[in-house]
């Protein structure tokens, strides 16, 4: 029979609705008889309670019997019992702990079901309308699945009435009527259906149909569950689960979760998997405090009986170790039976997993393989399609595809994926030779028009600084305000820091991200809460402060960016004071869900402590995980690792930076152009250089000195435009300290041609004097050597006294040197030096003690010298350590001592001096203050040589 037109369907089913009000009463006063009559054998609905023992009564649910592997079925087999046939549809569409799910066999049986001639027709209609609403079987169809459910309605099917009606409700469909919702639900209501009744109470409970008064919709939701009791008392006991389901809900149930837990505890003793998936789903939201062995306990049962939600749910806290004891391979096995039951969300962990989110090391090919599994699921969606694109953006076999990327983009992008089209520019951006310039322009105004806020955000920088449009201020601000205005977090802060007084300005800001956090954008509740907690563009108020921050990092997708921002935040001082324990702490929950800019931000904190192999190789996995995501500044640092753990990276260092630079880091280019050794090489990372936006004053500086570097008048040309091009930043712009200095150098070394001494002391000077203590000491060496014209011994002084007082021990040796000089610098160098020294700076104090000894500008004291030089090398100080040593082995100024003169050279060998190594090694070949051992003395004069290679 061929299925009825989609108007044809609705007009049935408005017909069925009021069929089925007309025979409201008969209905329910059967199931009351039918409840009271049972309630003869088996105890009654009121006497029953979660704590009763319904083993007694369940009626254990059928399993289906099937002859044959229905998942092969053609229209060519006969089919003797559409019974079977239909139990094999539902199997295969829900899937079980004995037949993995398959939703398109599913789908082609019901199809075949529903235009058969036998008695359950009608639910072959429901089943196949519901599937069509279900993504597992691929495009849902609003549409099509209203025509199937009409249809169903008009054979009495209540289960189908109650789904069309929340396709009216929802307006999902074109002749969607809230009047007709009401009338489909009213009818399923009136006939006693609980989901009916739940559903009429929650329309009314929403004020969509009006005031209705409390009482009413409280009578559904009790008529509801005391039909399910009913089921209870003959034995359905899949009602266990039900009535837990409307006792959870907070719209018809407030605080109704501590109850229907009880509930819910007694379907998952009767074997019911999906009571155990509820309760393991409201411990994982923490609606309910659990401890970890009751969640996985429930999470398992669950994906043991074939729910592939929770195989993917087991799967991902395994591979987290978050409320379940960190196992990796496990994690994978549960992952991978979700995956072959059609969850596409497992291969998407899967994916994470091989690109080294949870630990492991990446390996990008098996990533893109589970992608590409998930890809042939009827239900995968465009994050899978960009996901894939990503990887091969990164490289498989560390090269980019960028053709094959921008397939993949191109994909979703016709799937209606809005983003897609911006990661399709920002790709093009990085690798101009696989488009035409217009292109990234094209695409990233068909995502604004399309209102994509990150659009609008590279829109605003590309009018700021790019190599494809002209410079044009006043078209980036307005893309900026755009793009703050629909909620881009980077370019609200950017809006807020250029109007830190505007109060106009401020709550337009805390507007737009009121706006986007409604949006779920958990960066903008961090922002949020911190606008309500200072009062900043909104009344201060920090309870809600304190709701929005509790949502900015409740479990759930986006919770990671919110951490990540938290961090940064609180490293920035933005929160507050500055505490470095808890911004670690956030990035390592931000690191353990796979966030590539938390894991970037604590490799590169991890790695810093050298002191600490186990933190710097947890830093270098870290790294690792974030470049695997395609994260160029992940590359860069990990080009800056300690070269003897690059090998375990599978890339050497240069390697790591090429990367770098082909995803997109300038910086990079850059030095791999300024250490190239032919003027090919270099000239070729120069042109990869200018495809990309060079926006910083210090990469324009560092571009022109690579330039300086290369024979060719068109060389000194680029060199000179980037020099003009950076001076006039720091004219128009924040004066940064870190640029000055470099331009100021810069111009000394006569870059570009623009050799100006007297600008590039003004601008080292104003660096200097922002507190760039690498500035200060150029200064004072400057001035000492005559670098700048005429020596000027006072003024050096005062710079190197300057950096000393700033922490910089590299400059005690400069001014110990100049406190021999007769005269008040002479005096001024000693005077900082025995303050620097006293305030404990190991470097002064060593100074400080050989003036002491050599009577530097003073009356020699060698005894006082050698106590200044101990304290230095106890404080760490490998140079003191070595002349303390010298001073034991002369006995100047302390008791002549061999085996303490070698003990002194042995802790400066084991600090990593290459010199006190070979003094150590010559001290134990003659046996001077320890034993004679040319062994030990062989391993140290090999340490020494392998330490000065490095």
């Amino acid at each position: 029979m061929t299925i009825l037109t989609r108007s044809a369907g609705m007009k049935v089913g408005s017909v069925m609705a009021q069929s089925l009000a007309t025979l409201a009463g008969t209905a329910l006063t059967a199931l009351i008889v039918l409840a009271g009559s049972a309630g003869a054998q088996v105890p009654s609905a009121q006497s029953l309670a979660p704590t009763s023992d319904f083993s007694k009564i369940c009626t254990p649910a059928p399993k289906p019997f099937l002859t044959r592997d229905w998942s092969k079925w053609d229209k060519s087999q006969p089919v003797v019992d559409p019974e079977e046939m239909y139990d094999a549809a539902i199997a295969y569409a829900e899937g079980s702990a004995t037949l993995k799910r398959d939703p398109v066999a599913a789908k082609r049986l019901l199809e075949d079901l529903s235009d058969r001639a036998w008695p359950g027709r009608g639910r072959a209609h429901y089943r196949l309308g519901k599937l069509l609403l279900d993504p597992i079987a691929g495009p849902v169809d609003p549409e099509r699945a209203a025509m199937h459910l009409a249809t169903a309605s008009s054979m009495l099917n209540l289960d189908a009435s109650v789904l069309l009606a929340e396709l009216h409700e929802q307006g999902r469909i074109s002749s969607a009527s809230l009047a007709e919702a009401e009338r489909l639900l009213r009818a399923a209501s009136a006939a006693g259906h609980v989901d009916g009744l739940i559903a009429l109470a929650r329309l009314q409970r929403s004020g969509r149909l009006g005031a209705v008064p409390q009482a009413g919709s409280s009578d559904l939701i009790n008529l509801a569950l005391q039909s399910l009791h009913g089921d209870l008392s003959r034995g359905r006991c899949s009602a266990l689960y039900r009535i837990g389901l409307i006792l959870s809900d907070e719209s018809l149930v407030p605080g109704g979760v501590q109850e229907a837990i009880k509930w819910f505890e007694a379907g998952a003793r009767q074997g019911d998997a999906n009571a155990d998936l509820a309760l393991a789903e409201i411990y994982l939201q923490e609606r309910v405090k659990a401890t970890p062995d009751r969640f996985i306990h429930h999470l398992e049962r669950a994906a043991e009986a074939g729910r592939p939600r929770a195989m993917t749910l087991l799967g991902e806290r395994l591979m987290l170790g978050d409320k379940a004891p960190k196992d990796v391979p496990k994690g994978v096995a549960w992952l991978e039976r979700a995956g072959l039951n059609a969850d596409p969300e497992a291969y998407k962990l899967l994916s994470r997993h091989y690109r080294g989110d949870f630990g492991a090391a990446p390996d990008l090919l098996r990533a893109a393989d589970a992608l590409l599994k998930a890809s042939r699921l009827p239900s995968h969606s465009t994050s899978i399609l960009v996901g894939l694109a990503r990887l091969y953006a990164i490289g498989l076999n560390g090269q980019p595809d960028v053709k094959e990327a921008l397939a993949y983009y191109r994909q979703a992008a016709d799937r209606g994926d809005v983003g897609a089209l911006t990661d399709m520019a920002k790709l093009l951006l990085n690798h101009p030779q696989e488009g035409s310039p217009e292109t990234p322009l094209r695409l990233l105004k068909e995502a604004a028009a399309r209102n994509h806020p990150e659009a609008m955000g590279v829109m605003a920088d590309l009018y700021a600084c790019s190599a494809i449009v002209a410079p044009d201020a006043s078209q980036a601000r307005a893309w900026l305000d755009r793009a703050a205005e629909m909620g881009h977090v980077r370019s609200i802060l950017a809006v807020a820091s250029r109007n830190t007084s505007d109060q106009g300005s401020a709550q337009k800001s805390a507007a737009a991200l009121l706006r986007a956090a409604e949006r779920d954008d958990r960066e903008s509740m961090v922002l949020l809460a911190h606008a309500f907690r200072s009062g900043l563009g909104v009344k201060q108020d920090v309870q809600a402060a304190d709701r929005w921050r509790s949502a900015a990092l409740a479990p759930g997708e986006g919770r990671s960016r919110a951490l990540l921002l938290m961090a940064r935040r609180i490293l920035s001082g933005e929160e507050g004071n500055r505490d470095d324990a808890a911004a670690r702490t956030l990035l390592e929950q931000a690191a353990r869900e796979g966030e590539p800019g938390a894991q970037f931000e604590l490799g590169r904190l991890l790695i810093g402590q050298r002191g600490d192999k186990a933190y710097v190789l947890q830093g270098l996995q870290l790294l690792q995980a974030a470049a695997a995501s395609g994260n160029a500044a992940a590359m860069l640092a990990l080009s800056e690792a300690p070269s003897d753990l690059l090998s375990s990276t599978g890339k050497t260092a240069q390697e790591w930076k090429k990367a770098a630079a082909e995803a997109g880091h300038v910086r990079a280019a850059i030095a791999l152009a300024s250490g190239a050794k032919e003027p090919g090489d270099a000239a070729g990372w120069l042109t990869r250089a200018e495809t990309l936006p060079v926006c910083v004053t210090r990469d324009m500086v560092e571009l022109a000195q690579a330039y300086h570097k290369l024979p060719g008048s068109q060389h000194v040309e680029r060199a000179r435009y980037w020099m003009e091009k950076a001076l006039g930043n720091l004219q128009a712009g924040a004066k940064d300290p870190a640029a000055l200095f470099l331009a100021g150098r810069a111009m000394i070394d006569g870059v570009g041609g623009m050799a100006d001494k007297e600008a590039a002391i003004t601008q080292i000077t104003l660096a200097a004097d922002a507190g760039r203590t690498d500035a200060m000491r150029y200064l004072g060496r400057g001035y000492l050597s005559g670098q700048f014209g005429e020596q000027n011994m006072q003024t050096a002084v005062e710079w190197l006294s300057k950096a000393l007082r700033n922490g910089d021990g590299s400059v005690a040796a400069d001014l110990s040197r100049l406190a021999a000089v007769p005269g008040s610098e002479g005096s001024a160098a000693i005077a900082v030096l025995k303050e620097s020294a006293e305030s404990g700076l190991a470097p002064a104090m060593r100074e400080y003690g050989r003036s002491l000894q050599l009577g530097l500008g003073m009356t020699p004291q060698p005894d006082i010298g050698a106590s200044w030089l101990r304290k230095a090398a106890e404080a760490g100080d490998t140079a003191a350590m070595k002349e303390l040593s010298r001073a034991y082995a002369s006995g100047y100024g302390v008791e002549l001592s061999a085996s303490a003169s070698t003990e002194w050279l042995q802790r400066a060998a084991k600090a990593g001096d290459a010199e006190a190594m070979q003094g150590l090694s010559l001290a134990m070949t003659l046996g001077f203050g320890t034993d004679v051992d040319p062994l030990a003395a062989q391993e140290w004069l090999k340490t020494a040589e392998g330490a000065t290679r490095k």
